[in-house]
């Protein structure tokens, strides 16, 4: 019997647009033979679907059903596919969980904390992890422009703690230039990193589990053509290289999917997730960030890596799934 799948995308953030392009991928590939695909947008009003008629119809979030001519559908498991909040934040898998609805992504806790940049990289540090000098700012601090660069130096970059795809996110080169882009960063988030910059190659790892054993797809190699990875490089086609798998040596893939999985378990992950790091003289690797719901979209990192791995993304969304049901 075919399972119905609540397939969550929309949400609330900047990353709106691209949660929709990783549900219609997601949507596309989820296999018809084996799920049923009901594709729910979530905004900061309303919870709906959109039937092949373009008519709305509203989800009754107080059970989480669907009703269709009549007919109440409720839910197997849930597929997450909303970067940003409520999707990346714990928001959505509180939720569910109260809902006892299974989902493809890791828990309420984990969420929470990897989607808090400054909170992950002081969990990773004391793993004995190498991270970037930081200097955290709130809002209602009180601060001093060469009090943070003697701690970060220049260049450095300035980011949201809590949002995903380096929206908000600058490269600063000149002291004159750091104050604007701490209030650029204001703009998207009440909380703010400004780190050093660590020059070396950008290396990314994507890990899952497959009958509870760990996936390690093969490693990326990003060559952005921009000053850095930043939203066009991520988003628009040839503003960046993605080459996997990554070329580097034998001896320092391993090593990369070592640490990967080492924080795959002590964060307590589940589902897939992409590690970024910067690779150091080609000799050590500095943590950057967790993407626990990493774009899916056919242009993005993780189904890229499925590929090298020879994985189509119908092959690699049952995975998904039936680690999901496998799990609950």
């Amino acid at each position: 019997m075919k399972k119905n799948i609540l397939l969550l995308t929309g949400g609330y953030s900047k990353e709106y647009a691209i949660s929709v392009e990783t549900g219609k991928v997601v949507a596309r590939y989820l296999d018809p033979d084996l799920y049923n695909v009901y594709a729910i947008e979530v905004t900061s009003g309303q919870w709906f679907y959109t039937d092949v008629h373009g008519n709305k119809h509203t989800i009754d979030r107080n059970d989480l059903s669907l009703t269709l001519e009549g007919k109440k559908i409720t839910f197997d498991a849930a597929f997450i596919a909303i970067h940003g909040t409520p999707g990346e934040d714990g928001i959505l898998q509180g939720y569910l969980d109260m809902m006892h609805i299974p989902y493809n992504t890791c828990g309420h806790t984990t969420a929470a904390l990897t989607f808090n940049k400054f909170f992950t990289n002081e969990v990773v540090k004391s793993a004995g992890l190498n991270v970037a000098r930081t200097v955290y700012l709130h809002q209602r601090d009180f601060y001093n422009v060469n009090d943070i660069l003697s701690v970060t130096g220049l260049p450095c970059f300035v980011k949201p703690n809590s949002n995903g795809s380096s929206v908000g996110m600058s490269k600063v080169k000149n002291s004159e230039s750091l104050e604007p882009a701490i209030q650029a960063a204001f703009l998207t988030d009440s909380e703010v990193l400004i780190q050093e910059y660590i020059e070396g190659m950008e290396v990314t790892c994507g890990i899952y589990e497959k009958n509870g054993k760990a996936v390690i797809l093969p490693l990326t190699e990003v060559v952005p053509h921009n000053e850095f990875f930043d939203y066009e490089a991520k988003y628009t086609s040839g503003k960046a290289d993605e080459i996997s798998p990554a070329r580097i040596s034998d001896e320092l893939t391993t090593e990369c999917k070592q640490l990967s999985l080492r924080l795959y378990r002590q964060l307590n992950c589940r589902g897939i997730v992409r590690f970024d790091y910067i690779l150091k003289d080609m000799s050590k690797f500095y943590f950057l960030e967790a993407n626990t719901i990493p774009g899916l979209s056919e242009a993005s990192i993780v189904p890229k890596q499925a590929a090298a791995m020879g994985l189509s993304l119908k092959e690699f969304f049952t995975d998904l799934i039936n680690e999901t049901l496998l799990n609950h």
